[in-house]
């Protein structure tokens, strides 16, 4: 534990919870401040693009996460590319879940990025 500065006041259990851990807050602070996913102009699009996949997520793990948002009308995977298209049957279930999970999209303890 460093002797000084803003972790020098702070114990391991503390560290461990994430209770009054400057690092945490400054993470957090961070995730505030990212920026909304934009919906784009072609009100044809539907798909959503998740990236950072491996094999601990699966189909029905996505399909689990996205289906509260709407009704999903296919998702495939590629793992190659360590991503998923998650397709939704309207426009404004993909709207829902961009809105409500970008930056926020934890699997199985895997943070994924969501376009």
């Amino acid at each position: 534990m460093p002797v000084t500065g803003e972790l020098s006041q702070q114990n391991i259990k503390d560290r461990y919870y994430g209770v009054n851990d400057p690092v945490t807050l400054k993470l957090l602070n961070k995730t505030g401040e990212m920026l909304p996913l934009e919906p784009p102009e072609d009100e044809s699009i539907r798909t959503l693009y998740v990236g950072g996949l491996d094999t601990r997520v699966s189909e029905q793990h996505l399909r689990d996460n996205f289906y509260s948002h709407g009704e999903i009308e296919s998702v495939k995977m590629v793992l190659q590319r360590a991503c998923a298209f998650v397709t939704y049957t309207t426009r404004e279930g993909a709207e829902k879940a961009a809105e409500e999970l970008s930056n926020r999209l934890v699997i199985n303890g895997l943070w994924l990025k969501l376009m």
